[in-house]
């Protein structure tokens, strides 16, 4: 799914996709990507989301700058949502080879791996499910490639009564699996409502 961006229309697109009343902020990423910058490893977002029940995201990956494949834009392999859930495969960062997860996991479904390189102008943005395989190749180009990431949980999610983020836990509270709205905004929901203090975000 690409096209232009506003805050409520991704975060009503958010709330539908997980079948949920609202949409709820999991984490967020700035990426800036310069001129032979690295590659990024082939991965789903939802292996590295065991730390919420339910268990999942919904991204939105947004470009600050015009986007192409030779400069390292973000790559799709299409149809991936489909093939389940992988434990992290691969290495992440700058691996040698960006694609061998996918590869791994494409195989042990018996899948055909076709790619979308996503080339949208600055302000434009791309929708997944934390299901897809995504990566990015090296940026060959002479421009940086900058963007924001937002990936969304259910307006239900808590944290995981035994599962550990040694990010995310942090944030939890002893004894208590709820997420403070103050961590974990909510960005959209049926009865309007929205964290207060996201207000001031323009």
């Amino acid at each position: 799914m690409l096209g232009s961006c506003s805050k409520r229309k991704w975060a009503a697109c958010a709330r539908r996709w997980r079948g949920g009343r609202a949409a709820r902020i999991g984490q967020d990423n700035l990426l800036w990507k310069p001129p032979g910058a690295k590659a990024l490893g082939f991965h789903q977002d939802d292996s590295y989301c065991s730390w919420a029940v339910p268990s999942g995201f919904v991204t939105c990956w947004m470009a600050l700058d015009d986007t192409s494949a030779a400069g390292g834009t973000i790559e799709y392999a299409r149809g991936s949502h489909r093939w389940g859930r992988f434990p992290p495969l691969g290495e992440f960062h700058a691996p040698d080879d960006y694609r061998d997860a996918l590869r791994q996991a494409a195989a042990s479904v018996g899948a055909r791996v076709e790619l979308v390189p996503i080339e949208v102008p600055a302000g434009g943005c791309a929708f997944h499910a934390g299901g897809t395989w995504h990566g990015s190749d090296v940026n060959r180009g002479s421009q940086p490639r900058r963007s924001l990431v937002t990936h969304c949980l259910s307006s239900v999610a808590r944290f995981h009564p035994t599962e550990v983020s040694y990010i995310y836990s942090r944030y939890r509270r002893v004894g208590d699996t709820t997420m403070d709205e103050s961590f974990f905004p909510f960005l959209w929901t049926r009865s309007g409502y929205r964290t207060p203090f996201l207000v001031t975000y323009h």
